[in-house]
């Protein structure tokens, strides 16, 4: 069970304790199917293996700049 410092509807990281070991498993454990998901600032494919203290950020794929 990895402690990591979470990003999700907010702008700050929280330290959170998951079950996940994988992004994938991230996604299904927190029911982010539609958001991106960032690992240490880096985009992170499902199979990305999560660390404690790994920076997460879930991030809305569907948003839409401008006017």
């Amino acid at each position: 069970m990895p402690e990591i410092n979470l990003c999700k509807d907010t702008a700050a990281f929280i330290p959170t304790e998951v079950e996940a070991g994988t992004v994938g498993e991230l996604r299904t454990e927190l029911g982010l199917a539609d958001e991106a998901i960032n690992v240490n600032r880096v985009v992170a494919n499902d199979d990305h293996q999560l660390r404690d203290n790994d920076n997460v950020a879930a991030v809305k794929t569907n948003k839409k700049g401008g006017k």
